[in-house]
Parts: C-alpha cells; sequence; structure tokens
C-alpha cells in the first residue's frame, strides 16, 4: 500500500507520541513545544547536538529532547533519507554528511514534528 508523505509523518508521529515521557522537559515542562523554534533559529544540529548532551556522570541533560530527536531520527530512517535510529547516530551521521542531506533532514523533521506536537499535546 503506498501512503503519502502526510500520511507517513502522521503514523510516525502517532507511533512517537505513545513512548513514555516524549515531550516531557526538565521540571515538568514541556520539551516539544520550542523544539522546531530551536531548530529554526540554531539548526538541526544545534538543536540535536542538545539532545544528546549528557552530565559528566553519562546522564542525559535532556532525556525529553533526545526521545524527540530519536523519533525524528527514526521517521527519517523510515523515508530512507539517514541511516540512523537514534539520536547519537543522527547527530553523527548530519555531522559527517553533506549540506543537502541537511537541509533535507532539516525540512522533513521540522514537518514531522508539527504532527508530533499535535498528537502529544
Amino acid at each position: 500500500m503506498k501512503q503519502t508523505l502526510a500520511q507517513q509523518r502522521a503514523a510516525n508521529a502517532l507511533k512517537a507520541a505513545r513512548i513514555d515521557g516524549m515531550g516531557h522537559g526538565k521540571d515538568g515542562g514541556n520539551a516539544l513545544s520550542g523544539f522546531p523554534v530551536l531548530i529554526k533559529t540554531d539548526g538541526a544540529l544545534a538543536a540535536f547536538a542538545f539532545a544528546i548532551e549528557r552530565k559528566p556522570n553519562k546522564e542525559l541533560k535532556q532525556r525529553g529532547a533526545n526521545l524527540i530527536v530519536g523519533a525524528v531520527a527514526k521517521h527519517l530512517q523510515s523515508l530512507k533519507i539517514v541511516d540512523a535510529q537514534n539520536a547519537d547516530d543522527l547527530v553523527e551521521e548530519l555531522a559527517h554528511g553533506d549540506a543537502s542531506l541537511l537541509r533535507r533532514a532539516t525540512a522533513e523533521s521540522l514537518a514531522f514534528l508539527n504532527y508530533l506536537k499535535r498528537f502529544v499535546a
């Protein structure tokens, strides 16, 4: 069965919305609502790097942001844009990829997040 890109985004976002803790920010905040703005202002690589940042004890600083970027990675992988299946691998792949890969991944990430924000809200 052939699906439209919108259907694929919606299906992947529905699946990601069911992940425990998706969109939860620090101290009960909402990590998801501002994430697209972070991508638009700082760029996808910087936003994704923020999501994989760790404390000295190797614990994630922003678990909610990491879940978001992990969902983005799985979405991009399902569309065969990247091979990455988690946040760390996505940052690695985009950092070493060419500019067109980064542009395509950024645009598709923002489109996907539009669905995810609505399904988690």
